[in-house]
C-alpha cells in the first residue's frame, strides 16, 4: 500500500521526478517525456496485478512471508526517504554561501 496510498508517496514522486536535466533540448525533453509515460503505464499494470491477485499471494505465502514482504517493502520506501534526505542535503551543500 505505501506505493499507492498516502502523502510520502506523492512526496517520494515528486521528489524522485525533480532529477531530470535542468537544460535539455525538446527531443530530449520528449523523449523523457515518453519515457516518464511509460513507467507510469509499467506501474499502473504492477498495481494492478497486485491488487488483482493479492489474495491469492497471501494464502500462499502464509503469515511469515507476509510479513518478509510487508518488511522488505517498508526498507525500500524508507531507502527512497534517505536518497531523497542525501539529495536536498548535497543540493544545499552546493549553494554558495
Amino acid at each position: 500500500m505505501p506505493l499507492t496510498v498516502g502523502p510520502g508517496s506523492m512526496a517520494a514522486a515528486i521528489a524522485l521526478g525533480s532529477q531530470r536535466p535542468s537544460a535539455a533540448a525538446l527531443p530530449e525533453l520528449v523523449l523523457l517525456g515518453l519515457a516518464a509515460i511509460a513507467g507510469l503505464l509499467a506501474i499502473a499494470a504492477t498495481i494492478y496485478l497486485c491488487y488483482r491477485f493479492a489474495e491469492g499471494t497471501t494464502s500462499r505465502l502464509g503469515q511469515g512471508g507476509t510479513n518478509v514482504v510487508v518488511r522488505l517493502s517498508a526498507f525500500i520506501l524508507f531507502c527512497i526517504g534517505i536518497q531523497i534526505i542525501w539529495t536536498g542535503f548535497t543540493g544545499l551543500m552546493a549553494l554558495p554561501h
